[in-house]
């Protein structure tokens, strides 16, 4: 399950990332991302068939970074997986915020239990195949995988928000706290 992110998609992702500081996502059209991008419609359309697409490549690249955050950790604790998130979306901070200036957070909102079973691939958390029996089964352990990957987006946009943010591991312990009901 590689990733690899051709010359021309790089300066297509580049290109609508640059656009979104100047404007919303949906003001955006292909023609202005083509021109930015310094290619032609036909060549975007070879490489992507919307926006959206390019946004769902841009996160899966990034969340590379997320997944050898946890590899890089000794143990694979709700602690340190926790504390890994929160350093994954500090570093990437100014995506949230380009995403919220666009009312886009849902994007990844949405798609959160999908992205973070492709980070759970990468990890060797679980292999593709439980992952495509739990999404047919649709039994409890999807509905858990859901329900927790919606706490984890519901704080992470509100601590996006603060100016004083508190630091991964802060926002790790708060996690444990919810989870284990000591809060």
């Amino acid at each position: 399950m590689e990733i690899t992110v051709t010359q021309t998609q790089e300066w297509i992702m580049n290109a609508l990332l640059t656009l979104m500081y100047k404007r919303k996502y949906r003001k955006i059209t292909i023609v202005d991302i083509a021109s930015k991008a310094h290619i032609g419609r036909r060549t975007f359309y070879r490489h992507f068939r919307n926006k959206d697409d390019i946004l769902i490549l841009y996160c899966n690249v990034i969340l590379k970074d997320f997944a050898q955050k946890i590899r890089e950790k000794d143990e694979m604790t709700l602690y340190s997986v926790s504390v890994s998130y929160f350093e994954f979306w500090n570093q990437h901070l100014d995506f949230l915020k380009l995403l919220r200036k666009s009312d886009m957070l849902y994007f990844v909102g949405d798609r959160l239990p999908e992205f973070l079973a492709y980070v759970a691939i990468l990890v060797d958390h679980v292999l593709l195949e439980e992952i495509e029996d739990t999404m047919k089964r649709q039994d409890s352990l999807y509905y858990a995988h859901h329900f927790n990957m919606g706490g984890y987006w519901s704080i992470t946009t509100i601590w996006m928000e603060k100016e004083q943010r508190e630091t991964p591991e802060q926002m790790a312990t708060i996690v444990e706290k919810i989870i284990y009901r000591k809060l």
